[in-house]
């Protein structure tokens, strides 16, 4: 190699450097002999500028990157607070429906259920439950609202839970009059009223409460059951006369349900 060539090579090496040099900061640019540097000084100047837009257009991209992050965690933080703010509305929902059963009936809540489907057959009355035996239900626990008295539980699954309803041609529930003497039994009769018999002694009008009594133990006495909407010439030599009531719960209009303790 000749020594122009080394020469021209050196050079060449010299302004990389300082190039490089320039673009990390002014300060460090090389101090070379005046003619050269007032020759490179607008070489160093571009490269300045060059490595002060590159620093800036690497910022930009990185707070990009980092604004993008935070806001997809902010998103996640906004969705978890979305579904604890419905958990807890659910269950200020559920302690309120509670205490008004016990307030109102009396008894003590084990579970408040909701209510997934009914009988799509239309003959047995039945409601399907999300919750079973996981959450502590079983056979024979009554099952009521605030309005009155729905049924009891005859089958249970691990999550899951069938309810006979007041209106099921298989129900039978122990009733007396509230507000006069009267006892008697109350049958399903679809599809929206039952049939209830009496002594032929009870002085039962229309308007009449009706309320459970306790026909096998299978529910709390005293809970509400529904109103007497007919009540039937007794034919002569009856043992029994007949009133029609209508339910106090729209067993179509259930969302969630109170089980109670078995007796």
């Amino acid at each position: 190699m000749s020594e122009t060539l080394l020469r021209r090579t050196l050079l060449i090496a010299l302004l990389l450097l300082g190039v490089l040099l320039a673009t990390l900061t002014r300060q460090n640019a090389p101090t070379l002999p005046g003619e050269f540097a007032a020759r490179t000084a607008p070489l160093f100047g571009f490269s300045y500028r060059f490595g002060q837009n590159v620093r800036a257009a690497l910022a930009a991209l990185f707070d990009r990157r980092d604004l993008r992050e935070t806001q997809r965690q902010m998103l996640a933080e906004l969705q978890a607070l979305k579904q604890e703010n419905q958990r807890l509305v659910l269950e200020n929902r559920q302690l309120k429906s509670t205490l008004r059963v016990q307030s109102a009936q009396g008894v003590g809540v084990v579970y408040v259920a909701p209510v997934l489907d009914d009988d799509p057959s239309g003959f047995y009355h039945r409601l399907y439950l999300g919750a079973g035996s996981k959450q502590g239900l079983r056979v024979g626990m009554p099952v009521t609202t605030a309005a009155g008295l729905v049924g009891v539980i005859t089958d249970v699954s691990p999550n899951g839970a069938v309810v006979r309803t007041l209106l099921d041609p298989e129900s039978r529930v122990g009733i007396r009059l509230a507000n006069t003497p009267g006892r008697g039994i109350a049958y399903g009769a679809p599809p929206r009223m039952l049939r209830v018999e009496l002594s032929p002694e009870a002085k039962v009008k229309v308007g009449d409460k009706v309320v459970s009594g306790a026909l096998q133990g299978l529910y709390p006495a005293g809970l509400t059951v529904g109103t007497v909407t007919e009540v039937k010439p007794m034919a002569a030599g009856a043992l029994k006369q007949v009133v029609m009531v209508q339910p106090a719960v729209e067993f179509s209009l259930l969302e969630e349900v109170q089980v109670l303790k078995p007796l």
